[in-house]
Parts: C-alpha cells; structure tokens; sequence
C-alpha cells in the first residue's frame, strides 16, 4: 500500500504512527497510523476517541472528543470526531441536530469551519460532514453523497488508513436495505488493504466482520473474528462482534463465550460510571440466550430470561423493551415451555416499532394457538395486519423510511414490513390448523417461506421469531410429508446452519423418510451442540 508524504503544518501536530496508545490509558482498543493537528495532550485523548469511534462504542468516544476539545480548542479533528459520534450507519441511527450544533460550535459556515482546518486532509474530512450532515435531502441521499465524498478522498489519499475506514463504512452505511453483495465485498476490499498493512486496525477488522455478515461469507472474515476481541480487547462492541461471524457458521460455545465477555464488559461500565440499567449491552444478552438455547443449556438460558424481565420492568426503555420482546419469543418457541409464568411475562409496546411489535403479538399469538383461543389468535392477526399496513404507509417505493429527518433518522423500512407480514402469515397459518382447514394452513406457510426467501439474510437470532422454512417443515412432518418436510430443514439450515430447532426437525424427517445419510448428518452435529435437554 502507497503512503502519502508526510505534509507540512505551521501548528503543533503529534504523528501517532506505530505507536500504541498511551501507556497510561489502560486501554487494548486497536493500533492507528495517523497524523492530524493538535497539541500532544490533546491528541492523546483524541486518539482514543478514534479508536472508540472505530469500535462503536459512540458515547465514550464522545467524552474522549470532548476532552481533547477542553484541551485544544484549535484541533478542529476533536470537532469532527465529536460530530461522527452522533451517526452509527449501521444501526440506521443519526442524531443530525447533535452534530450540527457540535459543528456550529467549531463555525458558523462552512467556510469559517474550513478555514480552522490545517491541512488540506483535515479540510476534506470536515467537508465530508458538510454532506452527511447539512446537505439537502433524506438521510439516505446524504449517506450516500457522504460515501462518494469519501470515495473522491480514497483515490486522493492513497494509502491513508482512515480515510479508507471511514469510506469503507459509508459504503456499508449508503445500503438503504438489507444487503447488497456487490457493495458489501467492495467494503470488504477495502479494509483487506489496510489490514495488509495494519492487522491491528480496530475498524478494518470490525468492518471486514460486518462486510462478511451471513453463512455464504462468513468463513471469509473467521480470522478478523478471532483476532478482533483480542486487538480491541477493552471495548465492549469488540468483544461481541466476533459472535456475528460464529453465530453465522453455528460455532455456538464461540458464541456463547464472546456475548458472556461482552456483557460482563458492559457490566462493568455500568458499575464503575454509576449508569442505569440501558448501558447494559442488552444486544450482547440477548445474543448470549439464543447461543446458550443452541447449546441446550436451557436452565442458563432461562435464568437470562428471567433477569432481563427484572431490567425491562426496573428501567422500561425502548431498548429493553425491544429485547424482552424478541428474546421471550426465542426462549419459548426453543423451549416449548408455554405452561411456565415466564409465558405470562407481559411489558407495555407502546411507541415501539413495527418489527418489536410484531414479535410480541406474534408471541402472544403462539400461546393463544397453543391455549386453542381462536378469538384472541384473530384479534392479534388484526392487530398485526393493521399495524404492519400503517407502518407501510411509512415507506418509500424504494423500500426506505420516508420520515428519515427523525431525531435519530429512524423510521421502518421495507425489510421491517416484511419480517412483520411473515409472523403475520404465519399466524394465519396457526389459526387455519386450529380450524381444520390444512389446505389453507399450507398456503399461508408456503406464502411465508416465499416471502422469507425473497429477503435479505437476517443476521444474528432471527428478527423472524419461528423461520418460515423451519416452521413449514414442522407442519410437513406432522402430516406425514417426511420428505418434502426434510427439504424444508435443509433449506432453514441454509440460512440457520446448525440451528437446533431445525436440525431436530431434519433428524425427525430423515428418520421418518428412511434417509440414512441425513439422519448421519443431523445427528453428527446435534451430538456436536449438546443434546438439548440440559434442566436442573
């Protein structure tokens, strides 16, 4: 990789090239090669904020931008970096008004903030803002005209570490919906560049990760996976993102694991700043059941289940509301324990989204069908219906939000709809068995799994409580249908592989269809996982 000469500046600048991070920050974030504007004792700060920035740990890396501000008002970077923290591109989250103050705070104009750039590379990272910020338009046409501002960056500094970053990101960020293929492995080129240089780059190990995020590519980011909780062994988004690529592939111990790390890790921040129960990495708790129900460790996966109801009715936020809501969904489908009080859990969804929503009535509908309630099983199917129908009035042709000036840039895209109108059907399914009427049942789960498989790969624990395929193939199966139901497992296991539920169906239909070289196979890895019946 080309490097750029080292540029000229008239102020005091710190070059943070092989060198770690400072030795009195106690911190293991990852290894950057840069050069900005500032004094030492500011960039000491602002260097962790970019390594945070990388990691996505925003709020921390918010207070190290600030403080290398306090320290030197002139290092425009602090500006910049205190701005970035306020877009998270792949969580679909942008505070625009945030940033823009933080901005104005710098100048008022464009031009006053160019000016207090040094150098002409600070000055192009600054304009970068300008687009993603205070351009005209949606969120997504600023992510995009972002990402090509970075793309001009990238031909203009060859071989600058973080401008290639930062464009890498914004390609996998200017994805409206779901995944691309063609640009998600133009973000991965992207940072196997810099890590060809760098093995140590918090963000192009990071990115490489989510680049390579599903079963058909996974394996091709396994050794950016173990390598980057060890790289960014501090940062609590580190030590889960490894799980994406495990949980990709069915390494379910490896899963397990890392979301035990994550969440000990966020635990620990909790405690020592004195915040409340939402700096819980909820993410990290939720991945950490749906590894431990893989692995049939089923009393562990209830006792998870059990605190997070604690939080959620402690601290009833959005986050923890959302959690509760697909994480009960997952341990009872994976349990069968509809008889426990845990199925009686119930939290308030008011003002959460489409896809939450969906799950919690999809839940409760499971248990009415289960109870053989048709009345209530009905009225949450319309409940669904009509909350799936206004929510689509939110989205554009394109399948985009079309409210995306929000505070956090947050609306339902077309992807949410879908995965609402597959829990829908297969409700409707539900409710046709409870009727008699298995043609009919048939046709809503064949119209379920044609919707599912014209989607994007859902990563992590499925936002689709009961996958069409896998739920098809149960059906299958209970009506003597071994070997159209055994298909139908495999085809789960596509996008699932290893995934419990769906390797005990395939072994039931292999078994049942007298194929020997499935049931092998089933029952090979199902020896692997644990045998699922792990109770006290």
């Amino acid at each position: 990789m080309r490097y750029l000469l080292p540029f000229l500046t008239i102020v005091l600048f710190i070059q943070c090239k092989n060198e770690p991070a400072p030795a009195d920050s106690g911190d293991k974030l990852g290894e950057l090669h840069f050069s900005y504007s500032g004094s030492p004792e500011a960039m000491e700060h602002f260097e962790k904020g970019l390594k945070l920035l990388h990691n996505f740990e925003y709020a921390d890396a918010k207070a190290a931008f600030e403080e290398a501000q306090k320290l030197d008002s002139a290092c425009v970077m602090a500006w910049w970096g205190e701005a970035m923290t306020y877009n998270h591109p792949l969580w679909r989250q942008q505070d625009r008004e945030a940033a823009i103050e933080t901005l104005e705070e710098l100048g008022a104009t464009a031009e006053e903030r160019l000016a207090k750039a040094p150098t002409e590379l600070e000055k192009d990272f600054l304009a970068s803002l300008e687009a993603l910020y205070f351009a005209e338009g949606e969120k997504n046409e600023r992510d995009a005209a972002y990402r090509d501002h970075l793309a001009a960056m990238y031909e203009k500094y060859a071989g600058n570490e973080e401008v290639a970053a930062f464009y890498a990101l914004s390609v996998l960020g200017a994805v409206p919906v779901g995944r691309d293929e063609a640009e998600y492995e133009r973000s991965a080129g992207i940072v196997k560049g810099i890590l060809n240089e760098n093995p140590e780059h918090p963000g192009a190990l990071h990115y490489l990760i989510h680049s390579y995020d599903d079963p058909y590519h996974a394996r091709l980011a396994l050794n950016a996976a173990q390598r980057y909780s060890v790289v960014a062994a501090d940062a609590t988004h580190a030590l889960h993102m490894p799980s994406h690529i495990f949980l990709a592939v069915g390494m379910w111990k490896e899963v397990v694991e890392s979301n035990i790390a994550s969440y000990n890790a966020s635990v620990r921040r909790m405690e020592e700043k004195g915040l409340d129960n939402d700096a819980r990495s909820y993410h990290a708790f939720a991945w950490l059941q749906y590894g431990l129900l893989q692995l049939g460790r089923l009393d562990e996966a209830e006792k998870i289940m059990r605190e997070m109801y604690g939080y959620t009715t402690e601290l009833p936020s959005k986050s923890a509301r959302s959690y509760f809501a697909s994480m009960k969904g997952t341990y009872l489908l994976h349990t069968d324990d509809w008889d426990s009080d845990i199925a009686d859990f119930s939290i308030d969804m008011e003002g959460m989204g489409i896809v939450s929503r969906s799950q919690y009535h999809f839940t409760e509908g499971w248990k009415a069908w289960k109870d053989g309630d048709k009345e209530r099983l009905s009225a949450l199917i319309d409940t669904m219906a009509d909350e799936r129908k206004k929510a689509a009035l939110l989205v554009t042709d394109s399948g985009i939000p079309m409210c995306a000036a929000t505070p956090t840039g947050q609306g339902p895209n077309q992807l949410d709809i879908d995965w609402a109108h597959v829990m829908e059907m297969e409700l409707k399914a539900l409710r046709e068995m409870l009727n008699g009427n298995d043609e009919q049942a048939e046709f809503w789960l064949k119209s379920a799994t044609d919707l599912q498989s014209s989607i994007s790969y859902d990563y992590g624990p499925p936002a689709i409580l009961k996958p069409a395929h896998e739920m098809y193939g149960d059906f299958l199966l209970q009506h003597g249908r071994p070997g159209e139901a055994l298909a139908a497992y495999e085809t789960a296991l596509e996008r699932a592989p290893k995934r419990r539920l769906a390797l005990e169906g395939k072994l039931a239909a292999a078994q049942a269809a007298g194929e020997e070289k499935a049931i092998a196979e089933a029952k090979a890895v199902l020896e692997e996982i644990g045998d699922g019946t792990k109770r006290s």
